[in-house]
Formats: structure tokens, sequence, C-alpha cells
């Protein structure tokens, strides 16, 4: 580890090094006995800074860890049966860590429901029941879940830990993904919202930052399950626009959007929406504000992606077209079918040529029949109806019956906004 880069406290006197471990409770009494004898005996350095170095050079601490003791926390490093090892990442919904069970060793993605949410009881009985379904799941286009519980009132998950990055973080690094890379990609994705759909579970937030592509190439989907919990939050409505419908607004299905009941078909949509932006870089209901882009949503209008990228297949068009179609009714029906029209945008087309010939006078070999191809399962539709504010519910019970209508009232609420502007610079003016 570079000078540098070793861990440091956020004050000028760091704490006691040996006692903040015995306090943060990640190490087994041997270990520490041992870390203690070294010390003595001159092998280990006294400083703790200089300690906390050797620790994570000896990969008996992260530099997660060593920060962490160092700046005199020690707490947190527990969560329920798990060790906290580093951060990776947090969002609306909480924050990840790369942890590990402490009896099996397993290293786990362990996401921490932000207390905000996991402090109200309704969310609690949803989430139990949600990881009840989810933990069904089996797919290798599915982010596995392997364990979720509440300790000291913190909700958690243990989920599948997967080396990559998600698209969201791909599209920011490297910039758009070629056709027929994002084809592949979008069709896993599709198989892994088939799986969950078949078993009841809609994801509702379907998004680049929740597509994780392994280091092999899979795509796998993260989040399934979570999206519902700020359902049962009163106060995670589309009112707090910071991290719940404004961070996901783009991707939303005008039904979702306007406050109409989902099924697996918003999904759809949502992975449509997905593609685009990955394709070009760009969000497909495009707008100043979040009000505009929800108007744009509900007309219906998405930008043409020929006028941001003329070279996209016209295969690849056409199912974005089916996957951002305004009704319900004119999408794939099906997470199936979707996968199903991606993989043929650049399958090869079948050979014309005549199979091999028997030769003349030789007695016809009979082809056997063709296995019976089972029905496809039944999905079983779940329907959620999102919560909103006060303000908002007329806007969103006008868009279930007129789309136009609401569209046509934001404007309007944009426009009394801009006149008011105008009133009251004029009077300041007027004033001064």
């Amino acid at each position: 580890m570079a000078t540098s880069d070793r861990p440091k406290p956020e004050s000028e006197s760091p704490p006691d090094l040996m006692a903040a471990l015995k306090r943060a409770g990640i190490l087994s009494e041997a270990r520490l006995g041992e870390i203690r004898s070294r010390v003595l005996a001159g092998e280990y350095p006294v400083d703790p800074i200089e300690l906390a170095r050797q620790l994570v050079k000896d990969r008996i601490l992260t530099e997660y860890q060593a920060r962490r003791l160092l700046s005199n926390r020690p707490g947190g490093l527990i969560i329920g049966r798990y060790i906290i090892l580093e951060k990776l990442g947090s969002g609306s919904m909480g924050r990840v860590y790369m942890a590990k069970h402490r009896m099996m060793g397993r290293v786990s993605a362990l996401k921490i429901i932000a207390p905000e949410i996991s402090n109200n009881e309704r969310v609690v009985a949803r989430f139990q029941r949600e990881m009840r379904m989810v933990g069904k799941l089996d797919h290798p286009n599915v982010v596995r879940a392997f364990d979720a519980d509440k300790d000291r009132g913190i909700l958690y998950i243990a989920m599948e830990y997967v080396r990559g990055d998600s698209l969201g973080q791909r599209l920011k690094t490297r910039g758009v993904i070629p056709p027929k890379e994002l084809v592949d990609y979008a069709a896993q994705a599709a198989l892994g919202l088939q799986h969950a759909h078949e078993r009841g579970i809609i994801h509702r937030d379907i998004k680049p930052s929740n597509l994780l592509l392994g280091d092999d190439g899979t795509i796998k989907v993260l989040d399934l399950g979570l999206a519902t919990l700020m359902e049962a939050d009163e106060h995670a409505s589309f009112a707090t626009a910071d991290g719940v419908a404004v961070g996901t607004i783009d991707y939303m299905s005008p039904e979702q959007a306007c406050g109409r009941e989902v099924d697996p078909r918003s999904d759809l949509f949502s992975l449509g929406c997905t593609v685009y932006h990955l394709l070009t870089g760009r969000l497909p209901f495009p707008g100043n504000s979040p009000v505009e882009r929800l108007g744009a949503r509900i007309s219906g209008k998405y930008a043409p992606v020929s006028g941001v990228k003329p070279d996209v297949p016209p295969k690849l068009l056409e199912v974005m077209d089916r996957l951002l179609a305004n009704r319900p009714s004119d999408r794939y029906q099906t997470a199936a079918e979707a996968a199903e029209a991606l993989r043929s945008i650049f399958a090869p087309a079948p050979s014309r040529l005549a199979g091999p010939q028997a030769p003349d006078g030789a007695p016809a070999v009979p082809r056997p029949a063709p296995s019976p191809v089972p029905p496809p399962p039944q999905i079983k539709y779940v329907h959620v109806r999102p919560k909103y504010p006060s303000w908002f519910q007329p806007i969103a019970n006008l868009a279930e019956r007129s789309p136009a209508g609401a569209f046509a009232l934001i404007l309007g609420f944009l426009g009394a906004a801009f006149a008011a502007g105008i009133a009251a610079g004029w009077m300041i003016f007027s004033a001064a």
C-alpha cells in the first residue's frame, strides 16, 4: 500500500487501536492475542496508524475497517451475522457493503435499508413478505438473495456479490454501448425479469444502475422486491422527489408515473427506456424538470433514436418501439417474448441451401417428429398502485382518465408558476 493511501484517522490523535479492535468484535480473542503479542515482541509497530497499515498489509483488516477504527468508530462493523469489509455504494434505499458471514465465511453484498424507511412498521411487514418471495428466485440473470433479517432495528439483505459494474457505471466510464453488445445485455435482463414475473414479482425500478454486468459478461437484475418498500412508507412518496421518484422517473412506464396499476409489462417499458439511454447516452423523454419529463411520458412521445444515433439497425428500432409503446397492450406481453425479439435482431439468417440428399435409390429416412413445445407458464399479474401526496393525486387521477388532460394541467401549472414569478419580479422592481 502506498504511503499516501494508508489508513488515516479523522482526528490528529488516533485512539488505541487494540481497544477499538476489541470493541468492534470483528476479530477473535485468539487473533487479538496474537496481534498483542507481536506488538510486545516488536514485530508489529506500536503507533496506531502504522499498526493499522501493517494489519491491512497482512490482510487482517480491510482499508475500510482500518479507517473506521482509527476514527474511533468501531461500532457498526458487525450487522447480524455479517462482518462489514468494504463500502460498495449508496442510494435512496440505503447503503451497500461487501460483507462476510461470520461462520460460513461467504462474501456477500449486504444492503442496509435506510433508517428513514425501515423505521416504519408497514415497511417491515412488507419487507418480510417480499423477501420470502425474493428468496425463491434462482436464475443466472437475477442477483440471488441469501439472507434477510433485522438487527437492532436495522433491516438488511445479504445478496450474491457480483464482481463487475452496473450498466449505469459502464455508461459513465466508457460511454454508450454498441448495439450488438447492448442487445445481448437487454435480452439477458429480460430473461431474468421473466423468471421474477412468473413468480409474481414486478421490479418497478428497472434502470441502468439496477443491471449488473459481471466480469464474465453475465447480466444480473438487482433489487427485485425492494421498490415496493416505498409503497409501504407513507413518507416515501412522489413528494420526496430527491431519491424516490425523480431518481427513477426517467425509466417509469406511463401507467406507473400516472399512478395507475402496473403489471409485468411496466417493467418492459422501463427496460426500453434503459436500452434507449445506454444506446444513445440520452434519455428518451427529455425535459428541464421532472414535471416536464413526466408530461412527455404521459403524452407518449419519445425522442426518435434516429435523430441521435442514425446507424441503429432497423430491427432494433422496431423492438424499441414495442418496448416503449404508450399502451401496455401494444408492448410485448411477456419478458420472454421481448427477449426472443431482442435475440433475433442479430441472429444469423437461416441457410437457404438444401440439406444433404440421399443417394439415388436409397430409401428415404423419415425425420423424427418434433418434440412438443410446452405451453408458456401462466404469469401471475400483481397489481401495485403507487402512493402520491394529496397535491399530486388529482393529476394522477386525471392522467388515468385522460393523459392529454393531465399534460395540459401540468403545462397550466408551469404557466401559472412562470406568471407568478413575473408578477413577483415586477412588484419588487416597482418597490425599488
